[in-house]
């Protein structure tokens, strides 16, 4: 990207990003900044920065918590004056357009030593899962919100576990509480991903990646039993099916 298609991006975004605002009621920086206070947005909205950003006073883009923390507190302040949200646009879109504007490619979630599939086919499913459940979510499917939020916590994406949690309680998921109250979310997160995993491994052959998917999340938080199903999957080739065991 050269200086000037990079100068244009950066425009772009901040421009998207103003029209963001005036979409959610137009919130003074004042109400943004006591807003982005609460416990799951990532980081304060200070005033002075927020009139720095929005004014073009700052040569690079903002970090993305900020940009996360600016698209949760619209999504607040809209909420709360009543407005729609719909065309606010999630905050997997907003991650895609800030990725966008510094040129570079949303990453793909965790590595594929342990998949025992192709790298390149394990990094499409793997995308096109976690995809899809941004198409759900923002479809209104509550279990949908609720596993992104499992994914995000277990990914160390905070500013999109929080986001994710949110719109799951606020449709009223029974887990989202769980998972909002635990003093343990990683391991809470982790039981979960290991219950996707079998539910997916007994569905059959063209479940399993998504399977292995589930498990590697939870093995990386030091789950036992995910370890044990994805040591036992990197023996079977890809899309063939080793049945899960019944508990």
């Amino acid at each position: 990207m050269t200086d000037t298609h990079r100068a244009g991006a950066h425009r772009d975004f901040i421009a998207a990003l103003k029209e963001l605002r005036e979409a959610a009621g137009q919130p003074t920086y004042n109400q943004m900044k006591r807003l982005s206070r609460a416990a799951d947005v990532p980081k304060d909205l200070p005033e002075s920065t927020l009139n720095d950003i929005l004014n073009g006073k700052r040569e690079r883009l903002p970090d993305w918590q900020l940009v996360a923390s600016f698209v949760m507190v619209c999504h607040r302040h809209a909420e709360q004056s009543r407005l729609p949200t719909d065309a606010l646009g999630s905050l997997a879109l907003w991650q895609a357009r800030w990725l966008a504007a510094r040129n570079e490619r949303p990453h793909a979630i965790g590595s594929y030593d342990l998949y025992g599939t192709p790298a390149d086919e394990a990094e499409r499913r793997t995308t096109r899962t976690v995809a899809r459940l941004v198409r759900m979510a923002g479809d209104g499917d509550v279990e949908a919100a609720y596993r992104l939020a499992v994914i995000k916590v277990l990914t160390g994406e905070n500013a999109e576990a929080g986001y994710w949690l949110h719109a799951a309680g606020r449709q009223g998921h029974p887990g989202a509480e769980a998972l909002a109250g635990t003093a343990r979310p990683a391991e809470f997160a982790a039981d979960q991903c290991f219950a996707y995993g079998q539910d997916y491994e007994q569905r059959g052959p063209a479940k399993q990646d998504i399977a292995r998917f589930y498990y590697k999340l939870a093995a990386d938080h030091g789950h036992p039993r995910a370890t044990e199903r994805l040591r036992a999957l990197r023996a079977v080739p890809f899309g063939k099916l080793l049945p899960a065991p019944v508990t």
